[in-house]
């Protein structure tokens, strides 16, 4: 149901993946290369476009059936996880801790507002890949801790880690964190030396998933690197740099940049960057060359804010399970001592030290949570199954508690999030039709019917980021009056807040002022100038004409799309 609400969102993240996928399947290699967008998923899209061969019109959609077909991958990873934790805590408690009912119900209400509340279908982002990919690799560590192990378990096991780290190229850190893991745990459970060869087998497979790419993505950019997405978040978070798109070398102490977008005016800002960079929008399509010369470095004071606000975060995230303070009042009513031994939380050290780790990084950096959703998952499953409960009076009644609490958690967020993608995934599937067709879609069909041509140049007044109808139409956008990004601190987190300064400066400039944008837009060879909405009393808006008029059939209203156009309009330069 979530899938089909949102099977036509797609927004910045989405677009560049897509359009990677598209240089894939064509073989264009230099331009499918890139250092910030990790592969896998735009190995997967391009796949599903093989095959599928969607329309334009569907494309987007592919995005969500990946995710779709990523979340079923989730289920069958913590299936195999779960199989596994309830045969090392039968191990450890002998039938004297939480029963299998109990881990399996409330594990699968985890498991449900883990990846559809903290992930969401809705997001096109290879996150619920990189969370399947991570539910299988700590399944696996459950297999090589109990022994039960051949050659092709560490085969697997090293591929995992490998495929996780082309999910995620943050994930390239903790490769050698869980090969060390895994040898620990070997170790420990063998009590021999004889386990160096298994872990060398994990590491050549690793090595032999990850190398041609970190061997091709190096020898594009004439340096080694396993990826530029840390770097980069590092300056936008907590070195100062402008964040997501025109770096001009702020805040003067991280380095200056190499190429970056030519700044036109100051304000309202004005940037161009009809460059060799590919893409309908090449700000976001290769980010890590327009911000080629920064150079991060530690400022203490940032970063021990940035710090606290992520351990915060970190710190809420783990508490608003269902489990999670049932679980510790039990343990403190059961006995510490007895939790902290090591048949009790000790025990799961292998499954949840790599998870606290992991996020840890990014409390450091930026914690967002869909970034940590699967950690946290494996951690409340080993706070369940490390609760000692020796008493039979107790053990009842704590199975009882922590069934019906995740049960009615469960239900409250089904219902909550589910009922408004279940009245209209069910009226389309009633009146068998779309009752809401893609906004991208009928924005790319009214721009060809308006002259739009693919390989044409456009000016953009507002959130080009966003414009995949754009893509649609093979366009090309090279100058803009941008929309800027922000961090808003909300709660506990640090939230993405739309700054739209620039746009309302423009239209509120003289019309002399106004002119000199237009004649930088012109000079860029741009066709169409774009803008999102026009202002409610604004002036100078002759000219522009609206890509959907007022009462246009079918227009989305339900919140299942990026709905940032429904008031796009457009200006046409004569032809010279």
């Amino acid at each position: 149901m979530q899938a089909w609400f949102v099977r036509h969102q797609i927004f910045s993240d989405g677009i560049s993946y897509l359009e990677i996928a598209h240089y894939y399947l064509a073989g264009n290699w230099k331009a499918a290369l890139n250092s910030y967008w990790s592969p896998l998923y735009s190995w997967i899209l391009a796949f599903g476009l093989f095959v599928l061969r969607p329309s334009s019109y569907w494309e987007a959609s592919l995005l969500h059936v990946t995710n779709f077909g990523a979340y079923i991958a989730c289920l069958a990873g913590f299936e195999q996880f779960l199989t596994g934790l309830l045969r090392i805590q039968n191990r450890l408690t002998e039938g004297r801790g939480l029963s299998e009912q109990t881990l399996r119900i409330s594990g699968y209400c985890l498991f449900l507002i883990g990846t559809l509340s903290a992930i969401h279908i809705g997001h096109v982002s290879p996150d619920m890949v990189g969370t399947a990919i991570g539910l299988f690799l700590v399944a696996t560590l459950l297999r090589i801790e109990s022994g039960d192990t051949n050659t092709s378990t560490y085969i697997w096991f090293g591929l995992l880690l490998g495929l996780e780290y082309l999910a995620r190229a943050a994930f390239a850190l903790f490769v050698p964190f869980y090969l060390v893991t895994a040898a620990i745990a070997l170790h420990g459970r063998s009590r021999r030396l004889a386990t160096l060869k298994p872990i060398l087998v994990s590491t050549a497979a690793s090595i032999m998933i990850a190398s041609p790419f970190v061997t091709a993505l190096s020898i594009s950019k004439g340096r080694f690197t396993l990826g530029d997405a840390g770097r980069l978040n590092y300056g936008w978070e907590v070195a100062g740099a402008a964040r997501s798109t025109h770096w001009q070398g702020e805040p003067g102490d991280i380095g200056r940049p190499i190429h970056p977008t030519h700044k036109v005016f100051d304000h309202p800002a004005v940037y161009t960057f009809a460059s060799p960079v590919p893409g309908t929008y090449p700000p976001w399509y290769e980010p890590s060359y327009w911000y080629a010369g920064i150079s991060p470095h530690l400022k203490p004071g940032q970063q021990l804010y940035v710090l606290k606000r992520g351990l915060k975060g970190a710190v809420y995230l783990f508490v608003r399970s269902p489990v999670t303070v049932p679980a510790f009042l039990l343990i403190f009513f059961v006995g510490w001592r007895r939790w902290l031994s090591e048949r009790g939380i000790l025990a799961y050290w292998f499954l949840w030290l790599p998870s606290v780790a992991y996020i840890a990084v990014y409390a450091v950096v930026y914690l967002d949570p869909r970034y940590v959703a699967g950690s946290f998952l494996v951690i409340w499953m080993c706070l369940l199954a490390s609760i000692p409960l020796n008493e039979a009076p107790l053990r009842k009644w704590a199975n009882r508690t922590f069934q019906l609490l995740s049960l009615v958690v469960a239900a409250v967020f089904l219902a909550s999030r589910l009922l408004s993608p279940a009245l209209h995934t069910l009226n389309d599937l009633f009146h068998l039709r779309e009752s809401e067709p893609n906004l991208n879609g009928m924005i790319a069909q009214r721009m060809r019917e308006a002259g739009l041509r693919p390989g044409d140049r456009i000016g953009y007044i507002g959130e080009a980021i966003n414009a995949d109808w754009a893509r649609l139409d093979g366009a090309k956008i090279v100058a803009e009056v941008p929309v800027r990004y922000d961090r808003q601190e909300y709660l506990l987190f640090r939230w993405v807040l739309m700054n739209r300064g620039e746009v309302k400066a423009f239209w509120h400039a003289p019309p002399r002022v106004k002119a000199q944008v237009f004649d930088v837009f012109r000079k860029e060879g741009v066709k169409f100038v774009m803008i999102d909405k026009i202002p409610e009393g604004a002036d100078g808006a002759a000219g522009w004409q609206r890509v959907l008029p007022k009462g246009t059939l079918h227009q989305p209203s339900s919140g299942g799309q990026v709905d940032s156009f429904e008031g796009i309009a457009y200006m046409r330069f004569p032809s010279r």
